[in-house]
């Protein structure tokens, strides 16, 4: 008697694998894009207070670029978008340590250009 051959199917285990390694970088990669934070150092003061309602937040990053609101913005842009706050507008400046206090300076006195006064400084306790 003649025994039937058995018909090798494909072996999905390696798929398997393949497809949940994928699955891990897409995971780990969209929690990278989901936060999009900007990397700054900031300084550290002892007296620190909380702020409820911020409007705008401007960020100064170590190689002299500027965000507002967490997207790149150059200086001239900044300067427009700054015309266009209003004086009860409460901004906060996120600087880096390691900035040149001459970009610090110059989003200050921008800001007082267009007497926007309720300004606070991003520090870490």
């Amino acid at each position: 008697m003649r025994s039937l051959k058995k018909t090798e199917g494909m072996n999905v285990i390696p798929f398997i694998d393949v497809l949940l390694v994928l699955l891990a970088i897409v995971f780990v990669i969209s929690n990278f894009i989901a936060l999009g934070k900007i990397e700054i150092n900031l300084p550290q003061a002892s007296n620190v207070q909380e702020i409820e309602e911020i409007k705008h937040n401007i960020v100064i990053s170590q190689d002299r670029k500027y965000y507002l609101n967490d997207k790149e913005i150059g200086k001239e842009e900044l300067e427009l978008k700054v015309k266009e706050f209003t004086k009860d507008d409460i901004v906060t400046i996120s600087s880096d340590k390691l900035s040149l206090y001459e970009d610090f300076i110059f989003v200050i006195d921008l800001l007082k250009q267009y007497s926007i006064d309720k300004v606070s400084m991003v520090v870490e306790k």
